[in-house]
């Protein structure tokens, strides 16, 4: 039995991102600092893009600035300082090679196919509204979707609550009817699940999830969604072939333990 919805995150999970900085990275590095081995500039990489996404999402810098400051900050990692101009021109090729070799996950496109017009679709993202719609339109998936809510555009991000809440009420669908698809453990699968979602965990590196919160610890709020346990949450390692995926949405919906108190509570957060 397929739920009544299903929601999607779009980085890494319909959206191949890490293909595409992948390319990106390597273009960017072979022009401006060809003599770094590029293991440790993509892992350097990796760590500047999650600490100047987050700062861009909390409002701190606007997507521009926040690019070129994650190009600063990428090559001070390797004791070099880059002018402005260096770092404008570091990103825009970037940018330019990330854009150029966007494509979908294996399995994405025949898996949107055969859930439409079964259940409702949405997508729930945390990025800049004007980025991703155009992620949409160059992959050609927006019509999948009866709902795309995007954090900058509703003024907050996942896993908080709301941005669930804000998701549910525009696909006309309550917690327990709905299941999240997502790879990131905190944001996604923490989230939806703290939101009263069901959710279905798309780990293709072997990722280690956030540990469950021991009995008596106390976390701050901001990390209050990270303690839920890897056995509640139905795991796949691809989108293809489109029958096992459709299996782990199934077991997932089905083993599903609904609690009025917390949809009833979600609703409100919405209002």
């Amino acid at each position: 039995m397929l739920p009544k919805a299903i929601l999607f995150d779009l980085d890494d999970t319909l959206f191949d991102h890490w293909r595409a900085s992948s390319i990106a990275l390597a273009a960017m590095r072979e022009a401006f600092a060809p003599d770094l081995p590029l293991d440790l500039f993509a892992e350097r990489h990796a760590e500047v893009l999650e600490q100047f996404h987050t700062r861009f999402l909390a409002g701190e810098f606007t997507l521009d600035q926040a690019r070129e400051a994650r190009m600063r900050a990428l090559f001070a990692s390797f004791d070099r300082e880059i002018e402005s101009a260096t770092a404008a021109q570091a990103a825009l090729l970037y940018r330019q090679q990330h854009q150029s070799n966007r494509h979908l996950l294996d399995g994405a496109r025949d898996l949107l196919d055969v859930l439409a017009g079964q259940c409702r679709l949405g997508i729930v993202t945390n990025n800049s509204t004007a980025e991703q719609i155009e992620k949409l339109r160059a992959l050609n998936i927006a019509s999948y979707f009866d709902t795309i809510v995007i954090s900058e555009d509703v003024g907050v991000t996942k896993p908080d609550q709301k941005i669930f809440a804000i998701a549910l009420e525009r696909i006309g669908a309550k917690p327990y009817e709905t299941v999240f698809i997502g790879d990131n453990w905190t944001n996604d699968i923490a989230g939806a699940t703290a939101a009263g979602m069901t959710a279905v965990w798309l780990n293709r590196d072997g990722q280690t999830p956030v540990p469950a919160r021991p009995a008596g610890q106390k976390w701050p709020e901001s990390r209050a969604n990270t303690g839920v346990s890897s056995t509640a949450v139905e795991t796949i390692h691809s989108l293809a072939p489109t029958t096992s995926v459709l299996a782990a949405i199934k077991t997932a919906f089905e083993k599903r333990t609904p609690g009025v108190e917390k949809h009833e509570q979600l609703e409100t957060l919405a209002s």
